[in-house]
């Protein structure tokens, strides 16, 4: 976002220093100051390629990230217990944008048994993207206190 952000500061630019530039050369070196803006022009364009080109990459990037991540959540779902399909069913409606607006359930203060009950819910009521920032956010807790335990759920 910042090479966009420099792209277009360099597109508001460029007529500024064009015109300064052009007020002081003579009448005879237009042809100078045609060269300079076709130069401008061309470093504008490859900072906009180069842009994309870098935007297009991480999109691919965090195509691959997802793709990882939802074969992790789907393996920490059989590993509650879930049968393969439902895990990926439940897994494959992650989607972390989303996820990153959503409200986050607080579950600081909650035993195992409270998280396993609202687990059960939101893959009751088929909210999956729920089910599945909870269990983040609950291996993440479980992570920064030092202990790596799901909580026990019966499907």
């Amino acid at each position: 976002m910042n090479r966009r952000f420099l792209a277009l500061g360099l597109t508001l630019l460029a007529p500024a220093a064009f015109a300064q530039t052009a007020g002081k050369l003579d009448p005879g070196s237009e042809s100078q100051v045609a060269q300079q803006q076709q130069m401008w022009d061309r470093q504008l364009q490859s900072a906009a390629h180069n842009t994309e080109q870098a935007e297009r990459q991480a999109w691919l990037r965090s195509l691959a990230n997802l793709a990882k991540l939802r074969i992790k959540l789907a393996e920490a779902w059989q590993d509650m217990g879930m049968t393969r399909q439902g895990a990926k069913l439940v897994a494959d409606a992650y989607d972390p944008e989303v996820a990153a607006r959503m409200h986050h359930e607080p579950l600081r203060g909650k035993s195992d048994q409270e998280v396993a009950a609202m687990l059960q819910a939101a893959i009751r009521e088929e909210h999956f993207l729920t089910a599945d920032q909870l269990l983040i956010d609950y291996q993440r807790n479980k992570l920064n206190l030092g202990a790596n335990q799901a909580p026990a759920v019966n499907w």
